[in-house]
């Protein structure tokens, strides 16, 4: 591989293999400290998969995008890599992304909302949005955030999960893609996790499939302009978000509106989430 590969990796919290519930994950939490230190593993994973196909010629940055953005143990990740931490930021899970990235990785991702048997399964806000569709189709966090790369040109290459997110991805952009099922669901709140090592190992082997295989990657987009729906959580919600200028509010809990691009979908779900937080 003669030239640099530049790589974006997002990551989430839920996906990783040893959790099972929010409440593990609160700040407070005796467990949060061994689930920060297991999702920094695996992202770790990734980075070294990168590294070992590129031959060390690769550009990498992490975009922590759990909550408020303060979950991986930044100095324990391989050192070379950026990272997006904090909050506000106006394209979240992906900031930081451009046409001069190769490749998506979405680390630790969870299936979209009202998935069965699927680990603390939703769609950016377990409070606020019940559901969501982009021209009369159900998506979730990872069908967005590859809309959104795909709107600089980046494809999605590596997406790691639970079992129903892994086969959520697969119906959604076919078989092509590298994934690794890091847990099974049971219900909501309970998994049958894998060890930890076995999932960083494969998680390693399979970023590192990706970029060795990256030409056959196409770049996935939404078709424009976008007609987007939400189904938030009650009619409070409903209340506070219908004022938004170009929110069509068509029932109690259903709201529609139409973007130009992926990109302005992105900030009218971020202001609609930021509008109603706090409220559910």
């Amino acid at each position: 591989m003669a030239q640099t590969v530049k790589v974006f990796i997002s990551f989430d919290l839920e996906g990783v293999t040893i959790v099972s519930s929010w409440r593990e994950m609160k700040k407070d939490a005796p467990s949060f400290g061994d689930i920060r230190k297991c999702g920094t593993e695996e992202v770790s994973a990734a980075i070294r998969g990168i590294h070992h196909a590129s031959r060390g010629r690769c550009e990498i940055v992490v975009c922590d995008a759990h909550a408020m953005g303060e979950n991986l143990i930044i100095d324990a990740l391989p050192k070379g890599i950026h990272t997006v931490r904090g909050s506000p930021r106006e394209f979240y899970m992906v900031e930081g992304i451009d046409e001069s990235f190769d490749l998506l990785f979405c680390i630790g991702y969870h299936a979209m909302a009202g998935t069965l048997r699927a680990g603390m399964d939703h769609t950016y806000s377990s409070s606020l949005l019940y559901s969501v569709k982009i021209n009369g189709v159900f998506v979730g966090e990872t069908e967005i955030n590859a809309g959104l790369a795909g709107h600089y040109g980046v494809p999605l290459g590596l997406v790691t999960g639970d079992d129903q997110l892994i086969k959520e991805v697969h119906k959604f952009f076919g078989d092509d893609l590298e994934t690794v099922i890091t847990k099974h669901g049971i219900s909501r709140f309970s998994m049958m996790c894998r060890h930890p090592a076995d999932v960083q190992a494969e998680i390693e082997k399979k970023a590192a499939r990706a970029v060795e295989n990256i030409d056959r990657y196409k770049p996935f987009t939404f078709k424009e302009p976008i007609q987007a729906e939400f189904e938030v959580t009650s009619s409070l919600i409903g209340d506070l978000v219908a004022p938004i200028p170009g929110i069509k509010r068509t029932s109690a809990r259903t709201l529609s509106v139409t973007t130009k691009t992926i990109l302005d979908f992105y900030r009218m779900m971020r202001l609609m989430c930021s509008t109603g937080s706090g409220q559910a």
